[in-house]
């Protein structure tokens, strides 16, 4: 139950249509745009009301509605520190110092992208601030991932980031029924969703929903970090059979989209021999 008309906004939204879908044939009735009533324990089971008139009836309730940083028992005003509304503290992204320069904060007490793996990273660009010892920076872009059945994971922009900042771009699919592997495991559904600047022809972003999405995003977290164009997925050979064949098969799918590049154009030749046909005289 959802009172948005959509969840989890900073995916992709196809990609989320995507995993809609797949959830739905699961068995998963989504409420999406109902606000919830009242709750109401019934003994037997849990009644929801919802605003539109309708009711839900389970034997377990689950509120989820996000989260809040662990601070308030930390006394930070004693230490010149203020939280926001969400309990969370301010840093400089660059060294994770707080407004008082010797402390430090880390993971989800400072918000977003408040994920375990980017806070090992930020805890060691802390650690090594403090002990003023120098360390390589993190990586720009870093993968997210979502242990829901089917998993989705993604690394670098949605379709949406590319055009809120006016980049053209092209789209490949590849889907897991289309590798040998999927079909071997007698999947239906998955995909990866790969997102390519007309310009430079890199990969700026790639979306996955489906079985293993989260070990496989690792593959599109390596190539955007290096920089990599379209053209290393046409260009390389992955192991058969394999999910990660998908990839493969959406770069070739962007890259069929996309204009042909000067060097593969196929040349024509010119008959220099050939002469032009005579104008016709008048009268």
């Amino acid at each position: 139950i959802e009172p948005r008309d959509s969840f989890l906004d900073f995916v992709d939204h196809e990609t989320i249509r995507e995993f809609s879908h797949q959830i739905r044939e699961n068995g998963v009735d989504l409420r999406l745009g109902a606000a919830i009533d009242r709750v109401e324990d019934a003994g037997e089971h849990i009644e929801v009301s919802l605003a539109n008139g309708r009711h839900v009836r389970s034997e377990m309730l689950l509120f989820a509605a996000g989260r809040l940083g662990a601070t308030a028992r930390l006394n930070l005003k004693a230490v010149g520190l203020e939280t926001d509304h969400r309990g969370r503290i301010e840093v400089d992204r660059a060294t994770y110092q707080t407004a008082v320069p010797h402390i430090y904060a880390t993971g989800d007490v400072i918000g977003h992208p408040s994920l375990a793996s980017t806070s090992l990273q930020q805890g060691r660009i802390a650690a090594c601030h403090a002990m003023d010892t120098p360390t390589l920076k993190e990586s720009p872009w870093f993968p997210y991932g979502i242990y829901s059945v089917p998993e989705i994971s993604t690394c670098g922009m949605s379709e949406q980031d590319m055009q809120q900042r006016g980049i053209p771009y092209e789209v490949g699919i590849g889907r897991f029924r289309e590798t040998s592997r999927g079909n071997i495991m007698g999947l239906e559904h998955g995909m990866v969703k790969m997102l390519v600047s007309l310009k430079t022809r890199r990969v700026l972003g790639v979306q996955i929903v489906g079985e293993g999405a989260t070990e496989l995003i690792h593959i599109a977290q390596a190539v955007l970090n290096l920089k990599g164009t379209v053209d290393y997925f046409v260009e390389n050979t992955f192991n058969y059979p394999t999910l990660a064949e998908a990839y493969k098969i959406a770069g070739l799918d962007a890259f069929n989209r996309m204009p042909i590049p000067e060097a593969f154009k196929v040349k024509i030749p010119v008959d220099k021999t050939a002469q032009a046909p005579e104008t016709a005289k008048n009268g």
